[in-house]
């Protein structure tokens, strides 16, 4: 499983969203078409204007968040440090990991999280 799959639970996406984001990116670099972005995932295929919704409802949620994360920082319930340390560790960790470590990763962004938060 990989990091996005394994946090999305605490996150302010739903797994169809997440998988709805993958499919956006990989469409927006040529990879595949706006068809089989819409047939990616667990559940049944759906319509390009379903998945479409759901893109736009997932990119609200991120959009949401960042902006809960700009509340935070100016009433002082996230520090600036703390904020920038977590997303370095985030950034160049979580992509040099070999998959079977990444059940420690997330612990440690767990145990991250829950400091920097006041």
């Amino acid at each position: 499983m990989s990091l996005p799959e394994s946090l999305v639970d605490e996150s302010t996406l739903t797994s169809r969203q997440l998988e709805a984001l993958r499919g956006y990116l990989r469409v927006a670099l040529g990879e595949m078409r706006y068809r089989e972005a819409a047939a990616i995932g667990p559940s049944k295929r759906v319509t390009v204007g379903s998945y479409f919704r759901t893109v736009k409802q997932a990119r609200a949620n991120v959009r949401k968040s960042i902006v809960t994360v700009l509340i935070g920082l100016w009433l002082g319930v996230v520090k600036p440090e703390d904020l920038r340390r977590l997303l370095d560790v985030a950034g160049t960790g979580a992509s040099d990991l070999p998959e079977d470590e990444n059940a420690r990763f997330i612990a440690v962004l767990r145990a991250l999280l829950d400091r920097i938060v006041m």
